[in-house]
């Protein structure tokens, strides 16, 4: 296949972190840049490094400011080989990028003269994309020397193109269009602009085309759905007697799936976890590793990052938790509203369409629920927050935040009464 595709052509890849749309990502991305968000089980950077291996892509340039770099560094320790350099971990070159300047005159020189061969292949950090896709624009590169998806803009209101995140570039492109860039996209109108007519672009359809541009944390959703149907079925955990599993479902080592949970894929259950006893896993759910999911909770089309605690009697749907959170007992997730509608929510000042019927809470780190608390559909609540007992959340939650009901209590005396015989009549 990697041959059928690439025609036997040694190809790079290059990773752009960009520091755009941050704030369209909140509360995830005050933690980790976008290509270290989950996905069906995986990064997205192990998504995109999955997919181009298959097409004998053996090397990844990363480009990304300083803090960036020392988060990629942790999350990619699993490819760490011996004796590497401190620039480099198994496939993944690092080269820092100044979030205001943009790439400087020295990493631009490198990449070019020391990194790049003839075609490479640029991505945006907060793209992922399906095999099928990424197999179908290799092959629509063949003898082009430049290629980007583009997205149709609406005739009505005369918009652009749109640039989606992925291009393919002849090195003779990209000597003078490096300098001073802070994505792939300034690159791309760099180069459209200067050879316009000539620039080939492969149409972006809403629905079809199997590539999700993360411009919102929903859209890990849209993705999951997806990716999470073409995970390989395996059972490498403990699995107790009255376990029903449907479908395809896959269990890492070290994970414990007690007796009478449910599981019905397809599903991702990571590392070292433990489901129930009682549980509900419905399709679409994505675990990361060292997750408790307590007894009688039900778990739908979500994403639960990496050492989560969900308690007992709590059902979570359409949603996406973040690392280190605690769910208290019957903690409750909204995901549709009473008319049925499109589900709204609030970024920054703006009220925007989710584009879902139907979407619960997004959620960052090291946030904590009492007992029966309760989201409505579409709320964000920030990393290291805490939400009280019986409280309905209806708006965004600051980061750092504590939200609590403070309820009028009267206390009065009470007598036990003492129950008597009844006499016999």
């Amino acid at each position: 296949m990697a041959q059928e595709i690439m025609e036997e052509k040694e190809i790079k890849l290059v990773i752009f972190v960009s520091q755009k749309n941050r704030e369209q990502l909140f509360p995830l991305s005050e933690n980790n840049p976008p290509a270290l968000f989950q996905v069906a089980g995986k990064k997205i950077i192990d998504w995109i490094y999955k997919h181009a291996k298959k097409i004998g892509v053996e090397e990844i340039a990363i480009i990304a400011t300083k803090i960036d770099t020392a988060r990629f560094r942790e999350a990619l320790n699993d490819y760490l080989l011996p004796n590497e350099p401190t620039n480099k971990i198994g496939p993944f070159h690092f080269f820092e990028l100044n979030s205001k300047n943009g790439l400087s005159r020295e990493i631009s020189a490198n990449l070019i003269e020391g990194f790049l061969s003839e075609e490479s292949l640029w991505v945006e950090g907060n793209v992922v994309f399906s095999k099928k896709f990424f197999e179908n624009f290799m092959r629509k590169t063949q003898g082009t020397e430049k290629l980007a998806l583009i997205k149709e803009g609406k005739e009505e209101d005369n918009s652009a193109k749109e640039f989606m995140g992925i291009a393919y570039f002849a090195k003779k492109y990209l000597d003078s269009n490096l300098l001073g860039a802070t994505c792939v996209a300034d690159i791309y109108q760099r180069v459209s602009t200067k050879i316009a007519s000539f620039f080939n672009a492969m149409p972006y359809e809403i629905g079809k085309t199997e590539f999700w541009k993360i411009d919102y944390l929903w859209n890990l959703l849209d993705a999951n759905q997806v990716l999470i149907t073409t995970i390989k079925e395996k059972n490498h955990g403990t699995i107790e007697d009255g376990v029903t599993i449907i479908g395809k479902v896959s269990i890492e080592k070290g994970t414990r799936i007690r007796s009478g949970s449910y599981l019905e894929g397809p599903l991702s259950i990571g590392k070292d976890c433990d489901i129930g006893p009682n549980c509900y896993l419905r399709s679409g759910v994505s675990l990361d590793k060292n997750i408790r999911i307590g007894n009688a909770c039900e778990i739908k089309n979500t994403i639960v990052y990496a050492g989560t605690h969900i308690g007992h009697l709590s059902y979570v749907g359409d949603s996406i938790i973040g690392a280190k959170c605690n769910f208290g007992a019957g903690t409750i997730t909204g995901n549709l509203r009473l008319d049925k509608d499109t589900v709204k929510a609030q970024i920054g000042k703006d009220v925007i369409s989710t584009g879902r019927r139907k979407i619960g809470v997004i959620m960052g780190d090291n946030v904590n629920t009492a007992i029966n608390t309760y989201f409505m559909p579409g709320i964000i609540v920030g990393n290291n927050s805490a939400i009280g007992t019986g409280v309905i959340l209806n708006r965004n939650l600051e980061s750092g935040k504590f939200v609590y009901v403070d309820q009028p209590t009267i206390t009065q005396d009470w007598k036990v009464k003492t129950k008597g015989k009844k006499k016999d009549k």
